[in-house]
């Protein structure tokens, strides 16, 4: 059976439990943020005793939270929805347009995501990452909610050994290219090594090639413009109907809509993240022969997506070492 460009016979959805199942989890004393941990692992960040120019937006951040109440430390959305939400209100109730409060509010969270995905990633390569990728092949493709370069350092081994260069393509992103040089790679919430084009609102790749990799972490996503940044911070409404981001999400809706196979490895299936349960609901509703996979330490998490496609085929496990130790025949 030839598969036609648009078709995809295997995705993989990752979500932040993904990178913060890394390999190299243990290595450190920086794991990669969950939202339950965020200003945790941000204070313990601040503490660290090297400079760094991070820290005045590190702190500035940790003061505002200090004015929401406690709860407010335990959910990063939350805090960023509350915070931005004040700010913009001001702007836009004062009348005073001038106002850069929300522009800051958005710019300290845009510096502290990367300041920890940094610490927590660095150069490092994840084992993990890179069985999933093995099995991923030319119409298959990875849709990840992360920031990180997790996955790009993960697949680097198998796009090389093709002789395959790195490139915009990897992402959807360049519209003169077909999709169909390897498992492309949809990054729905941007990514840190993106670039923010003010002049006609696109979105660049700041990395050019392969041996970027080897020279910095390359965390790069607080580079923005006003409250418009490479990475889509958790505002209260993701504007995904339009450009740039709306021929991402086009073509995982297709790459879903096509999928025969579907492995999930820690995305929770937010209820706040309405837009994405209805891609999820949309692409995939009625599927009786889909074949789901859900890799997640969380009942709950796995009771939402089986609520979610209960006409889905259905497999589940607690971690990645077990998937990969012992996975379903199909995906072997």
């Amino acid at each position: 059976m030839t598969l036609r460009r648009t078709e995809s016979r295997r995705v993989v959805v990752l979500g932040a439990g993904a990178s913060r199942g890394v390999s190299y989890a243990l290595e450190s004393d920086s794991p990669s943020p969950l939202d339950s941990d965020f200003f945790d692992l941000l204070q313990r960040e601040y503490a660290k005793p090297h400079t760094s120019s991070n820290k005045k937006h590190i702190n500035s951040l940790l003061e505002r939270l200090k004015l929401l109440p406690y709860e407010y430390w335990r959910s990063m959305e939350r805090s960023f929805y509350t915070l931005h939400l004040q700010a913009y209100l001001s702007k836009k109730l004062s009348g005073n347009e001038l106002k850069r409060e929300d522009a800051s509010v958005v710019l300290d969270f845009a510096v502290c995501i990367q300041t920890l995905l940094r610490s927590a990633h660095g150069k490092k390569t994840c084992a993990h990452h890179r069985e999933i990728l093995k099995r991923l092949g030319d119409k298959d493709a990875l849709i990840t909610f992360n920031y990180d370069l997790v996955v790009e350092r993960a697949i680097r081994d198998k796009f090389e050994s093709q002789h395959r260069q790195f490139g915009p393509w990897i992402y959807a992103l360049d519209a003169n290219q077909n999709d169909v040089q390897g498992p492309i790679i949809l990054k729905l919430h941007g990514s840190s090594n993106w670039r923010w084009n003010r002049n006609d609102e696109s979105l660049n790749v700041q990395t050019v090639a392969w041996e970027d990799f080897d020279d910095a972490p390359g965390y790069r996503g607080h580079s923005g413009n006003g409250t418009k940044f490479p990475i889509f911070l958790p505002f209260w409404d993701k504007r995904i109907e339009h450009e740039p981001w709306l021929r991402l999400w086009k073509k995982a809706y297709n790459r879903l809509s096509a999928t025969a196979e579907l492995v999930i490895w820690g995305y929770s299936l937010p209820t706040t993240d309405i837009k994405a349960q209805q891609l999820f609901h949309l692409s995939l509703k009625g599927k009786k022969r889909l074949k789901l996979c859900v890799i997640d330490p969380s009942s709950e998490t796995r009771a939402r997506w089986r609520t979610l496609l209960p006409d889905a085929l259905y497999w589940e496990y607690q971690d990645i070492g077990t998937f990969i130790k012992h996975p379903p025949k199909w995906w072997r």
